[in-house]
């Protein structure tokens, strides 16, 4: 690369344009700081991409703390955070980095050729929106692309007359020049096991391969550097060889050794990712955990059942506590050994035996007289920042009202400290681990091993918001299954790809992703079909819940019936299958399905049960904390969807506030950004309901914010409505129909029926109250058109409006 082509690339660089180089990038500026991800290490989908997001939230020091325990998480029937499409997280995050005053960043993506289909794709995205990007953007090729990359190319070509650039020349290719077998032996050897790892290797994988000390193989790399072997060093013991180079090496290998460090190559990686990334937990401290029980206390259940009008539905709830219905008598009294047998009552006849807790025993709320100051603040000042176990932590900004205090403060990043001028990529990652242990294991000749690994590559992609990845990996198992003869054992493992592809179609279903309720529905129902009577209980129970979740989502009668069905099977199924706590899991998902399809009196029943099993374990167990989480919430809704008694409508509604504010606390407490969102929104429409609209607007616009930030569709389409309500009572009309639009929208997107027929009511309602408003007719009329062909396409009927 010339002088004068070193100005070009440069001063594109600080005018913030997008550029492409063929060959090598040259040494930056000093005064440039450069993000540089390297697309040649790890065949992971969307690698690349996630791995410069981790980058940029560690300069802007929005780190994640260390993960908590597994078991904080399950799968819910309002599923997993749904993330936007990855490269709108991270250009939203790059975005964020060209803000910072006094720093000029440039992100490059080195061996942009060796990208993924998903990476490449994406980074296309990125280049075709001209002003979406503000840092600029290198692309460094280092040979002619082909197919998706040349396209790339292709796409870069169209920024200008100066967007493809000569780079550097590459370093000469002699592979086939060096006497390989004239190396000495140790280095040769460290040479073809680098090789066989891939174009990037890293030392400490080397010498966990070879049983050796990272150490001895630097030393062996720096001789082989020494005998003019063109060895590229990364940093933090990252190198990579030329294509010439491995291609020599890696055919020197017999086969069956290069099969037995395959084989080797894909435990190790596999222990990697499965290795935990907590410390083991303090010891329990009383005092603490009954400090956490009293401030995290929920207000009392006996009112709902005077409030809410149970008339149309026979149910008694005058039991007393020591009549426990058989799923909470069996789960209660060692909820760890896994041995206790679990009955569950039949909830579709309404005549289960129902429970009352004891409300003289219960330990005093938050907001009790007798609670400490610092308990009161702690309870209503909860940090700002929240994180997910298995996420990245999410910033909030949590809804200011007349009364409430400043929020605490950011927690300090940790584990990183001040960034270099060059900030390297780093591959201790699970989901790059899964990948690479799958590819692996394939090479070794052992495809269901391999098969697993994606599935579980899958998982990891979606719960760290990468829904593309997560899909991709899911079919790349398919894909694998597809090309081996069928046994029980590889049934179980398609089910399980299918389950993670469904599952992705559902929580991430929208326009911007191509996924929709109904192709998830379809899934699922393949993998129903795939399923064998004899398969674990686990396995036939998370295809049970991910049917309902989609069911539910939908949202008509036949639909949430069948939801029903799913999870009574469901819980029948872990009950009998020796898993009490799971069974006892899914009873705050029936109670959901109930309060949607109007039987507030069921549903009252069992979220008793679940709360007489979770309750009393609350103070030092973050499952039974989540679950008394969900059922506050659920409790909050209830005024949302029962008819109450008369005169006793605003007891209700502030009873459900009481509610939504423990579970508020609760999610606070477990990092649960997405089901923060879902207790702001409800908050708001009860405050609607009370007639405080401007309480009502704050809590649903910081709902939108974090439903916005998170890609949470199907929420977002839910506040957009409501919030379209309160800005019409404020006087704002237009922007009223224009959230009333964007509601349509999403639900159009998503492919819910249940979310359009909400839609229409709004609709309805709305133009009523601004017939003859000239203005607004033009507003209207592009709603009333979308919503209509939304109907037509998901098959709406008058009758269901």
């Amino acid at each position: 690369m010339s002088k004068p082509d070193h100005a070009r690339l440069w001063q594109r660089v600080r005018e913030g344009h997008a550029t492409a180089l063929i060959g090598r990038l040259p040494e930056p500026p000093r005064e440039l700081h450069v993000l540089r991800v390297s697309c040649e290490v790890a065949p992971a989908a969307l690698r690349p991409l996630l791995e410069a997001r981790r980058l940029t939230e560690a300069v802007l020091g929005d780190v994640r703390r260390p993960e908590k325990a597994k078991s904080v998480r399950r799968r819910t029937l309002f599923g997993d955070t749904p993330e936007r499409a990855t490269e709108a997280v991270v250009v939203e995050l790059w975005n964020q980095l060209a803000k910072q005053k006094g720093v000029r960043w440039v992100v490059v993506f080195d061996a942009v050729e060796q990208a993924d289909e998903a990476t490449l794709a994406a980074l296309a995205q990125v280049v075709r929106r001209p002003g979406w990007m503000q840092l600029p953007l290198v692309l460094v090729f280092h040979g002619e692309p082909t197919g998706p990359a040349a396209e790339l190319l292709a796409a870069v070509r169209t920024r200008g007359e100066d967007a493809v650039l000569p780079g550097d020349a590459p370093p000469t290719e002699v592979g086939d020049a060096i006497q390989w077998r004239t190396l000495p032996p140790e280095v040769l050897r460290v040479l073809r096991a680098g090789a066989l790892i891939g174009p990037g290797f890293e030392t400490r994988i080397v010498a966990d391969l070879l049983s050796q000390e990272p150490l001895v193989v630097l030393e062996q790399l720096q001789q082989a550097s020494d005998l003019g072997v063109p060895l590229e060093d990364r940093g933090e013991g990252r190198f990579s060889l030329p294509t010439s180079a491995l291609t020599a090496l890696t055919a020197s290998l017999m086969p069956s050794m290069a099969q037995a460090w395959h084989r080797k190559l894909g435990r190790l990686l596999a222990a990697r990712a499965g290795e935990a990334a907590v410390p083991p937990p303090p010891p329990p401290d009383a005092r603490a955990a009954e400090a956490r029980r009293r401030r995290l206390a929920p207000p009392g259940d006996a009112l709902a059942a005077e409030i809410i009008d149970l008339s149309a539905e026979v149910i008694d709830l005058s039991s007393e506590p020591d009549a426990a219905p058989a799923v909470a008598s069996a789960a209660t009294p060692d909820m760890s050994s896994g041995t206790a047998p679990a009955v569950t009552p039949d909830m579709s006849s309404g005549t289960a035996a129902a429970v009352t807790r004891d409300m003289s025993a219960a330990p005093a709320p938050a907001d009790a007289p007798d609670a400490s100051p610092a308990e009161l603040d702690a309870a209503r000042s909860a940090p700002a920042v929240v994180w997910s176990p298995t996420r990245r932590r999410t910033m909030l900004v949590q809804p200011m009202l007349d009364n409430d205090p400043e929020p605490a403060p950011a927690l300090d990043p940790v584990g990183w400290g001040a960034p270099s001028r060059v900030v390297p990529a780093r591959l201790d990652d699970p989901l790059v681990d899964e990948v690479r242990a799958a590819e692996h294991l394939r090479l070794a000749g052992d495809v269901d091993a391999a098969v697993q690994h994606l599935c579980e590559a899958a998982r990891k992609a979606a719960d760290m918001g990468a829904p593309q990845a997560a899909a991709q990996h899911a079919n790349s198992a398919l894909g694998l299954l597809g090309s081996l003869p069928a046994s029980p054992g590889r049934r179980q493992l398609k089910v399980l790809a299918l389950i993670e592809l469904g599952r992705q179609q559902w929580q991430s279903a929208g326009f911007e992703l191509g996924f929709t309720l109904t192709q998830a529905l379809a899934t699922l129902e393949r993998a129903r079909a795939e399923l064998d009577p004899g398969a674990p209980a686990e396995l036939t129970a998370e295809l049970a819940q991910a049917i309902a979740g989609v069911c539910f989502d939908l949202g008509d009668a036949a639909s949430l019936e069948r939801a029903l069905a799913e999870l009574t099977s469901a819980r029948h199924t872990l009950g009998a299958g020796g898993d009490p706590t799971g069974a006892a899991c899914l009873l705050n998902d029936e109670a959901a399905v109930l309060v949607r399809m109007g039987h507030p009196g069921r549903a009252l029943q069992l979220l008793r049960e679940s709360r007489k099993v979770f309750d009393a374990r609350v103070s030092d167990d973050p499952i039974a904390l989540r679950e008394l989480a969900e059922t506050e919430l659920l409790f909050a809704r209830l005024p949302l969807h029962a008819q109450m008694r008369a005169g006793r409508e605003l007891e209700g509604f502030t009873m459900g506030l009481d509610h939504a504010l423990a579970a508020e606390r609760a999610y606070h407490e477990l990092g649960e950004a997405r089901e923060l969102g879902r207790v702001w929104e409800t908050m708001g429409r009860l405050e609607l309901r009370r007639g405080r609209v401007e309480p009502a607007r704050l809590r649903l616009e910081a709902a939108a914010e974090v439903q916005a930030q998170l890609g949470d569709l199907t929420g977002l389409a839910s506040t957009t409505e409501a919030l379209s309500e309160v800005l019409s009572l404020c006087g704002r009309d237009a922007e009223a129909v224009t959230l009333l639009r964007d509601s349509i929208v999403f639900n159009r997107d998503k492919g819910s029926p249940l979310g359009l027929t909400g839609n229409r009511r709004a609709y309805t309602a709305l133009a009523q109250r601004l017939a003859g408003q000239r203005q607004h007719v033009s507003g209207l009329q592009e709603a009333a058109i979308l919503l209509t062909a939304g109907e037509r396409e998901l098959g709406v009927q008058q009758a269901d409006r």
